[in-house]
């Protein structure tokens, strides 16, 4: 796979982030004729412009510079667990969180182990995009299985990654969380213990 230059990878950018070169030149206070000129490598951006696009953009200088191979949001274990809020907001799509923090006298074992889980039920009628969340998932695990196992090149790695988002591009909103008065959320409180431990 060829290498992507400054231009290709300020394009991906801007395209990931579903903007026109208006709109991203808006965000980035720059002139249209600026970034078209980095986009086709007419002309190198500074490292003012590069920090800036890094910063509103959340991708990291390593990647917009050639550094690392693949672009990630994903700077520190903050981004990471506030992608997983992401998920957990997903309209349509339900998680269930399993937390298993409780070992005997607080060491693991062979049998216990600390960890979590976190499970979409691909069946689940209420919840539509729990089954294309569960095919999806399928084939993350297929195309890294095979990448880690050596049987597939890099480019074809990031060919299927690609795939992947093209195959899925049915767009997804966020969950509505209606705002509650003190008394309508202690109501709805006990109405959800009762109908989730109605059985206990």
């Amino acid at each position: 796979m060829s290498e992507l230059k400054f231009g290709d990878r300020i394009r991906d950018v801007r395209k990931n982030a579903g903007c026109s070169q208006k709109e991203f030149c808006t965000v980035l206070d720059i002139p249209q004729s600026t970034l078209s000129a980095y986009e086709t490598d007419r002309m190198q951006p500074t490292v003012a412009s590069l920090v800036n696009i890094a910063t509103k953009f959340n991708v990291s200088l390593d990647w917009l510079c050639g550094i690392e191979k693949t672009v990630s949001s994903f700077g520190t274990m903050g981004d990471v667990l506030t992608a997983v809020y992401d998920l957990a907001e997903v309209e349509g799509l339900k998680i269930d969180f399993t937390i298993n923090d409780r070992l005997p006298n607080d060491t693991e074992t062979a049998n216990e182990k600390w960890f979590v889980q976190m499970t979409v039920h691909g069946n689940d009628s209420a919840n539509p995009n729990n089954a294309d969340f569960c095919n999806g998932v399928r084939q993350i695990s297929e195309n890294i299985s095979d990448f880690e196992s050596y049987s597939i090149s890099n480019e074809t790695y990031e060919t299927e990654r690609a795939r992947l988002k093209e195959n899925y591009s049915r767009p997804v909103s966020k969950k509505d969380f209606p705002e509650l008065s003190r008394e309508e959320r202690q109501k709805k409180h006990i109405e959800w213990v009762k109908e989730h431990f109605n059985d206990e």
